[in-house]
């Protein structure tokens, strides 16, 4: 999908004496000059996303009648959009002004290929440590320069299919540490109705990653080492595999994914009973998955037992700016009014619907607002109590080629019995070392 739209607005290429104004009050100066009329080009893969950069240049140019800015907007499908970009930007033509990155990618961009990127430390230095700092060393080289913005914190939560569980007893709520999930998960599952207590799937090593960080370890640690073969990477795996094989608590999700549209139609109809993800979920839920309005609840994840980290990064997807733009002031100062701005984070709330990067705006009476899909519950609640204990993961240059043989080759063979986890990741980080 293309579109193009013209905005218009001071607050990109901002009038010479004019001010960019933050919801707080604040008055930051823009240096560049009024008039100009700039043409920019933006890439994504995922079409939600194109909407909204449209509707905030939208809002641009309601506050900012001064300065002409023409949007030329494409959402094209995710590999395909990064195996362009990389030609683009190795071939020196051709690539975007500013460009979605996703996390799978972002390793091989940010930290192998940084001179291709524009910094934009100096636009999120403004913001006087507001962001989260975990979720911002995403998007960070090896120097220490910021390469991309968050579309979200992407922090991962359990998602319970209330009624289910009120019917047998269970209250949600005192669901406390993974062993206890797994309890009533043995409670809960019915396969003989068809009925799974959870679901596993191989698309994306998200689940593998998100307990693995739970556990206090990494794929690859914030020190670019490979840490697969290490212990809490190890009984992360060897806990999905028990799901599966010694407490039959879960079943392998339609075609390894709970993305594709048979798996949608599975949970909409109440055949999943509790499912971790991250908090941008909750827009398969809206968007795929009616029939569960008003039944799902949003709760924090379980523990385990010998950790405090409440949650984790899940995905996630950085915007860049990238070294072939002719018209970098104007991108990074509509960047940081789309994603670092304290009204940007709260739209990001409010339109996308997603956890903000921004960890100021959780009190905000516009985001801190009942949901009737999650049973009138303020979901944004469940994010604002994880964020003192919430990590990120890190990303190096082998992150892509990693996880990309752990979801392809490692995850299939190890759920389906075939390999051991010990086994499948001690010769995995050989491989990579």
């Amino acid at each position: 999908m293309k579109k193009t739209i013209r905005i218009v607005t001071a607050a990109l290429v901002i009038i010479c004496v004019g001010t960019f104004v933050f919801a707080a009050g604040q008055q930051e100066p823009i240096t560049a000059a009024a008039g100009i009329e700039a043409e920019v080009t933006f890439w994504t893969f995922i079409e939600i996303h194109q909407k909204f950069y449209e509707s905030m240049a939208q809002k641009f140019n309601e506050e900012n009648p001064k300065t002409k800015l023409v949007l030329n907007t494409s959402t094209i499908p995710m590999n395909q959009m990064h195996d362009q970009l990389l030609l683009s930007l190795a071939s020196g033509k051709g690539a975007p002004d500013f460009v979605d990155i996703m996390i799978r990618w972002a390793g091989m961009f940010y930290k192998g290929n940084p001179q291709y990127f524009v910094s934009m430390s100096d636009i999120v230095a403004k913001q006087g440590g507001v962001m989260h700092p975990e979720r911002m060393k995403t998007y960070t080289d090896p120097n220490g320069n910021v390469l991309g913005l968050p579309t979200h914190l992407g922090a991962g939560v359990m998602y319970y299919n209330k009624p289910a569980f009120d019917k047998a007893g269970i209250n949600v709520d005192e669901i406390k540490y993974y062993d206890d999930w797994v309890e009533v998960g043995k409670k809960m599952h019915r396969p003989q109705e068809n009925v799974w207590f959870t679901a596993q799937h191989y698309a994306f090593a998200r689940e593998y990653l998100l307990y693995t960080m739970q556990k206090g370890g990494y794929m690859i640690d914030p020190k670019g080492n490979v840490t697969v073969d290490q212990k809490p990477s190890i009984d992360a795996l060897q806990f999905i595999y028990d799901t599966l094989h010694k407490h039959k608590i879960a079943e392998i999700a339609p075609n390894g994914s709970i993305y594709d549209p048979a798996f949608f139609d599975f949970m909409n109809k109440g055949g999943v009973l509790a499912l971790p993800h991250a908090q941008w979920y909750t827009s398969r839920f809206r968007t795929f998955m009616p029939d569960l309005s008003g039944k799902i609840v949003m709760r924090p994840l379980p523990l385990w037992r010998d950790s405090k980290i409440e949650s984790a990064s899940m995905g996630g997807t950085g915007t860049a700016i990238t070294a072939q733009s002719k018209n970098v002031d104007v991108v990074k100062a509509f960047l940081e009014y789309c994603k670092l701005s304290y009204e940007g984070n709260v739209l990001i709330a409010t339109e996308f619907g997603f956890d903000p990067p921004r960890m100021d705006v959780y009190d905000d009476p516009r985001v801190s607002v009942p949901d009737p899909y999650f049973q009138n519950e303020v979901t944004m609640n469940v994010i604002k109590g994880v964020l003192d204990n919430f990590i990120s993961k890190p990303v190096w240059e082998k992150s892509t080629d990693v996880q990309t043989e752990i979801s392809r080759d490692i995850l299939p063979e190890v759920y389906a019995g075939r390999l051991g986890p010990a086994t499948a990741m001690k010769n995995l980080a050989a491989k990579y070392r």
